[in-house]
């Protein structure tokens, strides 16, 4: 290493002077030269006083807003002071300790016993499991189907819960699919069984539907239970060896075999399926896991996948066809439990119809993916409630507090716009996901009356769209936000720090999130199909026609016939949002209407984020006709005038040093909800 200050003209000690001799004379020679010169030592010197996180759901604005929109308010008093306890509970010793206990003791296989036998024996920390009991015991599953806060309540626990969960909310969101998965087949015992097979049908088919229909009820009874005792988890087994997320190409099979038909004494006999399913699934996460759903090919399926419900154990304990072959060493998501698994003689049930696998799936793949965008939202706001406790406590030159610095604070402005506009996005897809289900699904609340959010007629059609744009975006943006609040930290950001403190861990775990449920690319494919599908006629529908209504039932009206409460200067610069979002999304409709499907997928990373923004610009406006609150006009102008929620883009660039500490005041009440000091202020702090 080249020595780049001043050149040093020592060239050894004297002749017949160990060299220890001579730095103790020069050491002691430098300290009467410089008496006023105090080292610092291991237990002298500055100490960094460590950053303390405060209650993250009442630091949280955002979300208070956001859940504001989509529930009235009888349910929110009640919901507030939940979220309030669990966060409390989220940065709690003991669940910390869980934590790191988690990532510190991940599982392990022992594939045979002592004398050779096959064993399987999966071990997990106990942090894994507590937290695990933790989670079910908030209702981060049973809340969306018994509660009364329905799917908005129950995401929303998930946020505050998930930064502290060591990913257990991955079996959750694959429970939680696998849930509303069965609960659509699953017949009310009143109903006649010759609804779902003909007069004709045989009795041994009437048999096996009643006790299918047992079984999917039993299961879906567990998945969404609370009880420790009682409740399940489910995985979710798709990914083989030769195609990874192309499901297409898998090799796993499933024959009609149907048992004898049990006799009273044979407990336990009627949970085994008449499918018995052989295959090899390359990736199974929760590999602890009570049940799974999986797809297999089946030879009357016509070369198309069917979905199949099975058990992971017998009644005898023994495992149902499974043998894990390894566990993954992983980036991240250390705590979790993620295996190769042999299928050999899986007893299971088919779920839907024959061939009709990838449609099954599709339900559960719409419910994980509004998880998976819930994850990484929740991990942009625990990394940047990281990076803003470090600011306020850490100094930096000329004695100033690294928080009162512009360039600093226009950082964190920038990541806290994408994290509030994202938070946005996903939880307008959970409130789609909400009234799409609410058919059958008693649990929905009904939507605040006050809100100013237009419902759309079709909200599965517009779920359709928004769920891979939500998911791809929220991914890519936790990444990034996450890397620049490990960066903000400097090299202890880079660093496994002690919880609640480890950016470390929220950055690798969220490397997955942009794998699990489908690729980037992946989603992008499904969302130009969706875009540029196939009428039934042959020619080709416009499938962003419910996007479009959205958009123009949203910006419709001016920001000032919303709510008195709304200022004229807010209003001005509100209708300057609307007028340019309209504008810029009709210039991108010509696009759509007018490229291939090819050319749009080619350019797909263009179109979802361009459709991910402009929703994003609709909801930030919404939310800001409501009361003209400062920080959310300011972010609406944020990311549609200066185009700030565009990929790349920081706003305007080289700005006159008048308008610095004019937008450093702008950022400080964006990011701490405070007034920044003045100049001559900030090294007194």
């Amino acid at each position: 290493m080249s020595n780049t200050g001043k050149k040093s003209t020592f060239t050894g000690p004297p002749q017949n002077q160990h060299p220890g001799q001579h730095s103790q004379q020069q050491h002691t020679h430098q300290q009467q030269q410089q008496p006023g010169l105090r080292p610092s030592s291991g237990d002298t010197g500055f100490f960094q006083d460590a950053p303390r996180l405060g209650n993250q759901f009442e630091e949280d604005v955002g979300l208070k807003r956001v859940l504001s929109l989509y529930l009235p308010p009888a349910l929110l008093k009640p919901l507030h002071k939940e979220l309030d306890s669990l966060a409390v509970a989220a940065l709690s010793p003991q669940v910390l300790h869980w934590v790191e206990d988690a990532e510190a003791h991940p599982p392990t296989l022992e594939s045979h016993d002592a004398f050779a036998n096959r064993s399987d024996n999966l071990r997990t920390s106990e942090g894994w499991r507590r937290l695990a009991e933790l989670g079910a015991h908030q209702g981060i599953v049973a809340e969306g189907y018994e509660g009364r806060y329905g799917r908005i309540g129950q995401f929303a626990k998930y946020y505050i819960f998930s930064p502290s969960s060591a990913l257990t909310t991955c079996p959750f969101a694959m429970t939680d699919g696998a849930a509303r998965l069965l609960s659509q087949h699953i017949p009310h015992p009143a109903t006649s069984i010759q609804s779902f097979f003909s007069l004709n049908s045989s009795l041994s088919s009437r048999r096996e539907a009643e006790a299918r229909r047992q079984v999917f009820h039993n299961a879906h009874f567990r998945l969404i239970s609370r009880d420790q005792s009682a409740r399940w988890t489910s995985g979710q087994w798709m990914t083989e060896r030769p195609g990874g997320s192309d499901v297409s190409r898998s090799e796993t099979v499933a024959v009609y075999s149907p048992l004898a038909p049990p006799s009273q004494n044979e407990s336990g006999t009627e949970e085994l399926g008449p499918w018995v399913v052989d295959g090899y699934k390359f990736f199974s996460s929760a590999t602890d896991a009570d049940m799974t759903i999986l797809l297999a090919r089946t030879p009357g399926g016509g070369g198309k996948l069917s979905a199949f419900y099975a058990p992971m154990r017998l009644a005898n304990g023994e495992r149902n066809g499974v043998r894990i072959m390894r566990l993954k060493r992983k980036l991240g998501t250390r705590a979790l439990p993620t295996a190769e698994l042999e299928l050999k003689g899986m007893r299971a049930w088919m779920i839907g119809e024959e061939g009709e696998g990838i449609k099954q799936m599709a339900t559960v793949l719409n419910i994980t993916r509004v998880h998976n965008a819930v994850s990484a939202i929740s991990f942009m706001r625990r990394g940047l409630a990281i990076a803003k406790a470090f600011s306020k406590v850490r100094v930096v030159a000329k004695n100033r507090p690294l928080w009162t610095i512009p360039l600093h604070l226009r950082t964190l402005a920038h990541l806290e716009l994408f994290q509030r506009a994202t938070t946005h996005l996903t939880f307008f897809s959970i409130h789609l996901l909400s009234l799409s289900e609410a058919p059958t699904n008693p649990s929905t609340p009904s939507p605040s009356a006050s809100s100013p959010l237009h419902t759309p007629s079709a909200p599965h059609q517009l779920l359709r769209l928004l769920t891979p744009i939500a998911k791809a975006l929220t991914a890519k943006l936790a990444m990034s936000t996450l890397s620049e609040c490990a960066e903000s930290l400097g090299g202890v950001g880079y660093c496994e720090n002690e919880e609640p403190l480890n950016i470390a861990r929220l950055l690798r775990d969220a490397q997955v999130l942009s794998i699990w449920e489908g690729t980037t690319n992946v989603l992008i494919t499904d969302l130009i199909s969706s875009l540029k599908r196939t009428s039934r006629a042959g020619g080709e529908e416009q499938g962003w026609v419910p996007f479009n209504e959205f958009v123009e039932e949203n910006l419709g009206s001016p920001a000032t016939a919303t709510t008195g409460r709304v200022g004229e200067v807010e209003a001005e610069v509100l209708e300057r949002c609307k007028v340019a979002l309209w504008g810029e999304w009709k210039e991108f409709e010509k696009i759509l209407e007018t490229r291939s499907k090819e050319e749009l997928t080619g350019g797909g990373r263009v179109v979802l984020w361009t459709l991910g923004w402009v929703l994003c610009g609709v909801l930030l406006i919404v939310d800001a006709r409501r009361d003209g609150e400062r920080t959310a006009v300011e972010f609406a102008r944020r990311w549609i005038l200066e185009k700030a929620g565009i990929w790349g883009a920081w706003g305007e660039h080289g700005v006159l040093q008048a308008e610095v500490e004019k937008r450093a005041r702008a950022d400080c009440w964006a990011v701490f909800g405070e007034k920044l000091p003045e100049v001559k202020d900030r090294a007194r702090l």
